[in-house]
């Protein structure tokens, strides 16, 4: 079998071309890739319903002094939150996507926040998406039948500024021009 390259801590940022919907203009972290198929996590598009990290924090009891935008990570799932984070914070269910970003889905990380002692950074977010085995892989490398830029990404290796320090479209163009700039140092 041959070895396919592993994008598991990987920003993915959808082609301009992609067609209008959910993906559109979307930033993905990719949390887990293997011969199970991929999970990964849109991050830069926030809920419109009104939802925010301090109102699912006041349901549990626990108090938060900013009022931090829920995410919609996809369409899997999506009735649990769970918090993409640095990881100078991390408790025994903490996930580690990369050497800085980890992933945690228990109430122990959002008792840290409400208590001053949380990461740094982190993001809430609700839902998933999942590719089958070689579907992501496909998409990525333009192999049929995705061979169409609309379903193409630009990737590029996630960081904490990349994650946490932008939104929205611009966190979108700016993984697009990351990923240009790699691969314009690639040439030469």
């Amino acid at each position: 079998m041959e070895d396919i390259e592993n994008y598991q801590g990987h920003l993915l940022a959808a082609h301009p071309k992609r067609a209008k919907g959910f993906l559109s203009h979307g930033v993905v972290l990719v949390i887990d890739q293997d011969h199970t198929g991929s999970l990964g996590l849109q991050i830069n598009k926030q809920l419109n319903n009104g939802s925010t990290l301090a109102s699912v924090m006041s349901n549990i009891d626990l108090t938060l002094d900013t009022d931090q935008p829920l995410y919609m990570g996809g369409a899997e799932n999506t009735n649990r939150i769970m918090m993409l984070h640095s990881m100078d914070w991390t408790s025994p269910t903490t996930t580690a996507i990369n050497g800085c970003l980890g992933l945690s889905n228990d109430v122990s990380v959002l008792a840290a926040i409400s208590a001053g002692e949380g990461p740094q950074y982190y993001r809430a977010i609700a839902g998933f998406l999942k590719w089958p085995p070689g579907h992501l892989e496909g998409e990525i490398s333009g192999d049929a039948p995705w061979h169409d830029l609309s379903t193409s990404w630009s990737t590029v290796p996630a960081d904490l500024d990349l994650v946490f320090g932008l939104d929205g479209e611009e966190q979108w163009h700016h993984v697009i021009e990351s990923h240009a700039r790699l691969q314009i140092a690639t040439w030469f």
